[in-house]
């Protein structure tokens, strides 16, 4: 029976990171479960995914931005334990261990060293996040997202811990390797035992676009 998933997702606009997300993912996490959402792919994008994923999940095309769909994707899911992975992450080393940071009623998350501090409080990086079952806080998360003003997912979920900072509590604590960012490594910070660098932004896909795909890579 399998009860853990590692999910990734995009829309047509995104498709191209498809199959260079999941070669890095292979190639270092060979027998793990991969779901992969179309948030509105082309048919050959799709019929890529259902050729080469474990699970497949279609939504429709969101009305602003297949971000939003994050926390529907892990409320939906249904394993047991559930790992999001954006699209423009790359997985450098085996990861299954992320599931240790997987408790009861949390979420499990590195923090953004990319971003200010504000109010005291820690930005959360939500570009990998890891649960076991369906945590209070994803549904608020959720909702939140539903009535944000905010450009994305990871805005919406600070502002919770803007308005309650004991929400973070809800929050576990994972190791930066497991999410290193591009925002990092242009500051020149780095560390030998990343797992997983977060190419984050329109400067980080073209990075993956100009450095790390090959043309057989296209849809």
């Amino acid at each position: 029976m399998i009860d853990k998933t590692f999910i990734t997702g995009a829309d047509s606009t995104h498709e191209i990171y498809l199959k260079w997300w999941l070669r890095n993912f292979r190639e270092h996490n060979k027998d793990a479960h991969v779901t992969i959402c179309d948030f509105g792919l082309t048919s050959k994008a799709h019929e890529w995914i259902k050729e080469n994923a474990d699970w497949v999940v279609r939504y429709k095309p969101h009305s602003t931005s297949a971000w939003f769909y994050k926390t529907q994707v892990l409320i939906d899911s249904i394993y047991d334990y559930s790992c999001w992975i954006d699209v423009d992450c790359q997985v450098l080393a085996p990861i299954e261990d992320i599931f240790e940071y997987a408790k009861d009623d949390k979420i499990g998350l590195t923090i953004d060293k990319g971003r200010k501090s504000d109010h005291n409080q820690v930005w959360w990086a939500t570009g990998v996040n890891v649960i076991k079952g369906k945590p209070q806080i994803l549904y608020d998360w959720h909702e939140q997202l539903k009535r944000t003003k905010q450009r994305g997912d990871q805005e919406a979920l600070h502002e919770i811990m803007l308005d309650n900072p004991s929400r973070n509590s809800d929050i576990v604590l994972m190791p930066a390797e497991y999410q290193w960012l591009r925002v990092q490594l242009l500051k020149g910070e780095d560390i030998p035992n990343k797992k997983i660098i977060h190419w984050t932004g329109n400067t980080g896909k073209n990075h993956i676009e100009e450095n790390l795909m090959i043309s057989k890579d296209f849809f």
